[in-house]
Order: C-alpha cells, then structure tokens, then sequence
C-alpha cells in the first residue's frame, strides 16, 4: 500500500510549510489526485487518519479533489478525456502523445491556525 508512504510525505510536507507559515495547528489539508495518478482516495483517507496522530495535523481534515484525465491530440489539436486503456482521439484515431492532466498528486493548500 504505497498511499501511506505517500501520506507520511504529505505529512512532513505540510508540517514544514505550516511551521514556516507560523501555524501552530494544521485543520484542513487539501490534494489533487489526477484520475491516473495510481493512487486509491479511500487508501489515502485511511492512511492519513493513522498517520496525523501526535503530529500538528491531529484532528486535521483531509480533502481529496479529483482531477480528470485529459489528452490533447496533436494533429487535429482536439482536447479529450482519456483512462488507462484507451488514450486514442475520438476524431482521428490516433494515439494521443499530448496529456494535460491525470497524473498529479499534489498538495494544494493547508488551513491551519
């Protein structure tokens, strides 16, 4: 289950950037997960509860917003939603080689007092 690990970094990520933001408590942390990032939400949830416990992030939320997967297809420069299995263009039928967006992971803001 790599979404703990993957927790554990967002934990020390947060904790640096609300230590240098003079927090003293974390309330609410928020993510974006593109839809191929490989990365499960409910997983993360889970790991995240266990592993806040006696960090500043204690008691803390987490927020999950999902960021859909989107190509762009380099000849007929038309932009549209693709998954794991099927990346071609709906209009020319080409694989796409142009992804905008699904694989991020990242941390987008921290609430904290």
């Amino acid at each position: 289950m790599h979404e703990v690990s993957i927790i554990q970094n967002v934990v020390e990520i947060v904790t640096e950037k609300a230590i240098e933001n003079k927090f003293t408590k974390v309330t609410k942390v928020s993510l974006r997960i593109g839809a191929l990032s490989g990365v499960m939400p409910e997983s993360l949830n889970f790991a995240f509860k266990s592993c806040i416990m006696d960090t500043m992030l204690a008691g803390s939320t987490l927020e999950i917003e999902g960021v859909k997967a989107v190509a762009e297809c380099i000849d007929c420069k038309q932009e549209f939603p693709i998954d794991h299995f099927n990346k071609l263009c709906p209009c020319c039928n080409k694989f796409c080689s142009s992804i905008i967006s699904g694989y991020e992971l990242y941390v987008n803001t921290i609430e904290g007092d």
